[in-house]
């Protein structure tokens, strides 16, 4: 990336402009429009398949409809015992076969009362029967024909044919054949109902492409070219289609010419073969509209990419003719013109970088002189500096000063056997010492604790035993650090304004408690308390984080500091009850960064 960077860099702005409309423009909209032009393409003919498909649905649903006319009669006919009779009767006369034949009008009723039936045909081995339109004797001629020693092996199951119609002038028509049996199962004959072609013409009559119904061995039945009627497949230039229960697509050439295929397979009930339909989509008829399309699209494309083109190579002379004199301009001031204005005009970047350049160099003067003050103010700031230091250096014998007096009084009591004044002095040495050697970092809970002890024990002295307190074990405080002067502050409130005021003795305990988020130390005593509109005065004082210069560390000043170094969530609350007294609970993260 760095090395194509430090390439283009040395490429001019119009080259970079052309080369950047070419990989971004130009190439993606010519790479989108064959895209969209294949997809439309695609989505056509996914469309006319979709459509062929449902049709051929369709188609399957009606096509089934009419067998299952043919399938019912059969199923009434194979267990018609009035017909069994006829047929298995011996007549004597002529008239006894009219009289028998003119008492049996079944086959001529359906004929009549469904519109799906051509003709009915039944083929017996009963001489004694004459034929008519209906009956027919079974000769070696009909045995030899494939179809009827297939149908013969279905033992009572429908098979469909397409067979020639001996009432018809001996024409094809698609046909249920079905053996008849007796009761104790020795064969009567066979039957055959032709279906009336111009119900399944029908069905498919209206299909937009050329549609076939054909059989298991790839013989036209019915198709909408009824010249392909009868035909083979293979005379039809369709070989290899599948052949599945499910409907299929596949690619295909009729007639020289590519194809879809959309092949739906029938199922007749209780036959032993079944049907196809075969919906053929010619391509070229699809493409047609959409190849037209594609044309116009690319026209379109190519005519906005030559204006496109043609506007950048403008714009793009136009803008590098303006920075070419705004470089001029700039070099003129680098060789020390600092009195050289720009002159390119307009309100685009160029023109804005130009009028800004013109205020840079405008401002170039009173930037030096800032420059020359500033350093001034960094030269007094130095002196201030170095003066502070010193007066810290002062200071800081002022407390080995104070430590040493304090302890010269204090042995000096020692001696003179003031044990109480001694005891004192070294509490107040303690005390003094430790705020004055306070630094900023964390200090460890038990030193703290240290702290409000020794100030406890320094108020006993002032309170006697009106004052008692009660501070958790070290083992409690045992590696847990937190800001130092957080407690002490606190205590001092508790004893100030909680009890000095008490009649009669009071307490100030503290706890612990750690949770598993939280940790808190619980400042207790058990003074005059306050009223809670005092109470929560106070609570709101807290969030002020304007204090008074000079002013002693307090209850704010603990829950300010606490809110900036452990966060919002941290700080102090406080509740109480009058005569009873108050509780005051700092809230401390629990294994944050200071607090283990």
């Amino acid at each position: 990336m760095k090395w194509v960077t430090l390439k283009t860099n040395n490429i001019q702005i119009r080259k970079k402009l052309i080369l950047s409309y070419l990989l971004v423009v130009f190439i993606p909209v010519l790479t989108v429009g064959l895209l969209l032009t294949e997809s439309l393409k695609r989505m056509a003919v996914e469309h006319a398949v979709q459509q062929s498909i449902n049709n051929v649905e369709k188609i399957k649903k009606r096509v089934e409809e009419t067998l299952k006319v043919p399938t019912d009669i059969s199923n009434k006919i194979y267990f018609d015992r009035r017909l069994k009779e006829l047929l298995s009767r011996t007549y004597e006369s002529n008239l006894e076969v009219y009289q028998a034949y003119s008492g049996f009008t079944d086959f001529n009723d359906y004929m009549q009362l469904f519109k799906e039936i051509k003709g009915i045909r039944f083929y017996t081995f009963n001489t004694t029967l004459l034929e008519n339109w209906f009956i027919f004797q079974l000769d070696n001629r009909m045995e030899q024909q494939l179809w009827y020693k297939e149908a013969l092996r279905n033992r009572g199951k429908t098979g469909w044919y397409y067979i020639p119609d001996e009432t018809n002038r001996g024409e094809p028509y698609v046909s249920l054949v079905r053996p008849i049996y007796y009761s104790n199962m020795t064969y009567c004959g066979m039957l055959v109902i032709t279906v009336n072609p111009a119900s399944l013409q029908s069905i498919i009559s209206q299909e937009p492409f050329e549609t076939l119904i054909i059989s298991e061995q790839d013989e036209v039945l019915v198709s909408k070219d009824q010249s392909f009627n009868g035909s083979l497949l293979e005379q039809l230039q369709l070989t290899d289609l599948p052949d599945s229960e499910e409907i299929k697509v596949a690619d295909t050439v009729y007639q020289g010419n590519p194809v879809k295929v959309i092949i739906q397979s029938i199922r007749p009930e209780n036959s032993t073969n079944h049907l196809r339909v075969v919906s053929m989509i010619p391509l070229e008829s699809i493409l047609k509209e959409s190849k037209s399309i594609s044309y116009l699209a690319y026209s379109i494309i190519l005519c906005s990419l030559l204006v496109t083109i043609l506007f950048i190579l403008i714009f793009s002379r136009a803008l590098t003719k303006r920075i070419a004199l705004l470089i001029r301009d700039i070099r003129m001031v680098a060789r020390g013109d600092l009195k050289h204005n720009s002159m390119v005009q307009g309100s685009d970047e160029i023109g804005q970088l130009s009028r800004h350049f013109n205020m840079m160099v405008g401002s170039i003067d009173e930037l030096m002189k800032r420059v020359d003050e500033a350093q001034r103010q960094k030269h007094a700031l130095e002196i201030k500096q170095r003066d502070i230091q010193f007066k810290m250096l002062v200071n800081q014998v002022n407390p080995h000063f104070l430590f040493n007096a304090l302890e010269t009084i204090r042995m000096k009591a020692v001696v003179q056997e003031e044990g109480e004044i001694a005891d004192s002095i070294k509490l107040l040495g303690k005390l003094l010492r430790h705020n004055l050697e306070i630094g900023d970092g964390p200090v460890p809970l038990a030193s703290e604790i240290d702290l409000v002890r020794t100030y406890l024990e320094i108020q006993r002295l002032r309170f006697g035993d009106k004052l008692t307190y009660e501070l958790p074990e070290p083992s409690q405080a045992e590696g847990v650090l937190l800001l130092p002067m957080l407690i002490q502050p606190i205590v001092e409130n508790a004893i100030v304004h909680g009890l000095e005021n008490k009649m009669g003795k009071g307490s100030v305990s503290i706890k612990l408690e750690r949770g598993s988020q939280h940790f808190r130390i619980v400042v207790l005593d058990d003074g005059i308390g306050m009223d809670p509109q005092r109470c929560e005065a106070l609570q709101e004082d807290l969030q002020n984080t304007e204090e008074a210069p000079g002013q002693r560390i307090g209850l704010r000043n603990v829950h300010q500091r606490i809110r900036l170094h452990y966060g919002s969530n941290y700080g102090v609350s406080i509740s109480s009850i009058p005569g009873l007294g108050t509780k005051v609970i700092i809230e401390l993260p629990c294994g944050g960064k200071e607090d283990v």
